[in-house]
């Protein structure tokens, strides 16, 4: 498989705009070699990260109008059959994104479609990981469904069901696909809110990723909007790992070793250096590319090769751009678009 593009600049998923013609041509100008398909949170109630990919797994009826989940029990066991009947059959049209909450996806591949250049190698996708799809939706007694191993299972199994589906579409235009993961839940693991092991996490994301690529070529990524086990996370068979290099660079430099091998194996860095929610304005491309180059130099220090860091790493915002006001997302977009551009620039001086 082609490897990704070095340094080029790409976002997390959900944005503030109500305009999506405009949105895509904004991704168009700052991701123009790794654009993503927009979750449009503010333009449809169904877009939700929880909600969006709920409506394809079993027992699971989804309320708009209250923006909540509810777990059925009755008639749990049909709904079971069907789903893993589709998932056998390797029907991955029944794990497809709704019309109208996933039209950033749709109309994001007709614009592919009838433009070359737009993401001329790569497109990127995404979907809500197991972890924090488990753990955010619960069973009528207030477990999660994680609790619930045949409900585990169905949520593993499907959320890579629709990455692959995700998949498919992008390899369908001539593009290689490159699907994060969203595991916003996976922040903060390790302490007493959570329970899970790291044998577990590693499972679930290992057969996730397992399931998405049944279908054929596809990078499998993960974002993390915070700090987590870094060494669990580059345990896993994922081939990106994308974090908050804005707030926790030095955390995650703590595993220059874990880093080496990761990448070594063949893996990717997507340096979250672009401020989300601590935007304050004066941010500048130039102060971002310096922090990338320091960590960098560290790892270079630790035995890494640095030619092989920069080609193994990409440029995106520290979070999804959907909690921000339209003005600030837009600034944020442009920031990481100039930060990878500084980076690119230096890095053919150097070469």
């Amino acid at each position: 498989m082609k490897d990704l593009p070095a340094l080029a600049a790409t976002g997390i998923g959900s944005v503030p705009f109500l305009d999506l013609e405009e949105t895509l041509d904004r991704i168009a100008r700052d991701c123009p070699v790794l654009p993503y398909w927009p979750q449009m949170i503010r333009l449809h109630k169904g877009a939700d990260m929880i909600l969006q990919f709920a409506l394809n797994l079993p027992s699971l009826t989804v309320d708009l109008d209250e923006q909540r989940i509810v777990v059925e029990t009755e008639g749990r066991e049909q709904a079971l059959t069907e789903f893993y009947e589709h998932l056998l059959a390797d029907d991955l049209d029944f794990f497809a994104l709704p019309l109208d909450s996933g039209e950033g996806f749709y109309t994001f591949l007709e614009r592919a479609k009838t433009d070359p250049e737009y993401g001329p190698d790569f497109l990127k996708g995404h979907v809500t990981g197991p972890i924090t799809f488990g753990q955010t939706v619960r069973n009528g007694d207030g477990t999660s469904l994680l609790d619930n191993p045949e409900l585990k299972d169905t949520v593993v199994k499907g959320l890579g069901a629709m990455a692959a589906w995700q998949a498919e579409k992008i390899r369908s235009l001539g593009r290689l696909p490159l699907i994060f993961l969203d595991e916003p839940a996976l922040t903060g693991f390790g302490s007493a809110f959570s329970t899970l092991s790291r044998e577990d996490v590693i499972g679930m994301l290992d057969e996730t990723a397992e399931t998405a690529r049944t279908g054929g070529e596809v990078l499998i990524g993960i974002h993390i909007c915070g700090n987590t086990d870094w060494q669990m996370i580059m345990s896993t068979g994922l081939d990106v790992i994308n974090f908050d290099a804005f707030g926790f660079l030095d955390n995650f430099l703590l595993y220059p070793k874990e880093i080496t091998g990761f990448i070594d194996r063949g893996g990717y860095i997507a340096w979250g250096i672009g401020p989300t929610l601590d935007y304050a304005g004066s941010a500048k491309a130039e102060d971002l590319a310096d922090r990338i180059e320091n960590a960098w130099q560290k790892l270079a220090g630790q035995g890494l090769d640095m030619a092989l860091l920069q080609k193994r790493s990409i440029i995106t915002p520290a979070c999804g751009l959907g909690p921000l006001d339209e003005p600030t997302a837009a600034a944020v977009s442009e920031l990481v678009a100039r930060t990878a551009g500084v980076l690119k620039d230096r890095a053919s001086r150097l070469g």
